[in-house]
């Protein structure tokens, strides 16, 4: 006589639980889902395995070659591990990072180095005051100057010096604007100040890319290009990780501090 395996009491990370459990589950697939249409576009590669999603897009920029957990981690010999080790086997000098949505083991005996805790901020759907501040104009971005221009402002912005007059398309490659992630050029005074990005799916909109110039900040744009992106799908909640940095003016917006995440990074 066959026996039935019962299924283990929902924790919320089981290989069936349903995405909409939560709305940091949601973020995780959405994320996952983000680096891999990022990788992709770059020509890069892509992988998916139990507990984890990773994503190579094949250049030297950490953020585009991540290993997204689904799942909290067992131990330092938790088979994850193992799976990122294999995929970036081909390479090992390739930056790349291990996001954990829950606190992990020091993995530093496994290679890789902590690189903080940003914060997980999340605003429900509803609305918000409406601002028009002096001289901001937001821009979508539709073609290939469009997406120069917001690689440089973002490189310029976060910053990210190692990549400053690097040649373009090594960052965002063209191969983005026919994906689902969008981005945005902010404007002062007619300057480019200030980018963005959002990419909508598994019922949150993730705000993914945030950078104001130094001398812009402060003056509107970082704010407006939060509100557009919220706008782009009123009905759903904005999520978002950020930095300590950032995080004052989120929660000013009426986003909520959730929880931290964990960020190793190696090479």
């Amino acid at each position: 006589m066959a026996t039935t395996t019962a299924r283990p009491l929902e924790t919320g990370w089981l290989d069936d639980s349903p995405i909409e459990d939560s709305v940091l589950r949601q973020f995780i697939r959405n994320q996952s889902d983000l680096g891999a249409t990022l990788a992709l576009a770059s020509g890069g590669r892509t992988a998916e395995t139990h507990g984890v999603a990773l994503a190579d897009a094949g250049g030297e920029l950490a953020f585009l070659n991540q290993a997204t957990l689904h799942r909290p981690l067992t131990g330092l010999d938790d088979p994850v591990l193992d799976a990122a080790d294999d995929f970036w086997a081909h390479d090992a000098n390739r930056p790349n990072l291990l996001l954990s949505a829950w606190p992990t083991p020091d993995l530093a005996a496994r290679g890789w180095r902590l690189e903080g805790h940003p914060m997980f901020v999340v605003r429900a759907p509803g609305p918000h005051p409406t601002r028009s501040d002096p001289g901001v104009e937001l821009e979508v971005v539709e073609d290939e100057t469009g997406l120069k221009t917001a690689e440089r402002v973002a490189a310029e912005g976060y910053p990210m010096p190692d990549l400053i007059g690097r040649p373009a398309g090594e960052v965002l490659a063209p191969g983005l604007l026919a994906t689902d992630v969008r981005y945005r050029v902010g404007l002062l005074e007619g300057a480019a100040v200030g980018v963005a990005a959002r990419y909508i799916g598994h019922g949150v909109v993730n705000l993914c890319l945030a950078a104001t110039l130094p001398a812009a900040r402060r003056r509107g744009v970082w704010a407006s290009l939060v509100w557009a992106r919220v706008d782009d799908a009123p009905d759903l909640p904005a999520v978002a990780f950020t930095s300590d940095y950032s995080r004052p003016g989120f929660i000013r917006m009426g986003f909520l501090p959730i929880t931290r995440f964990t960020l190793w990074a190696r090479a």
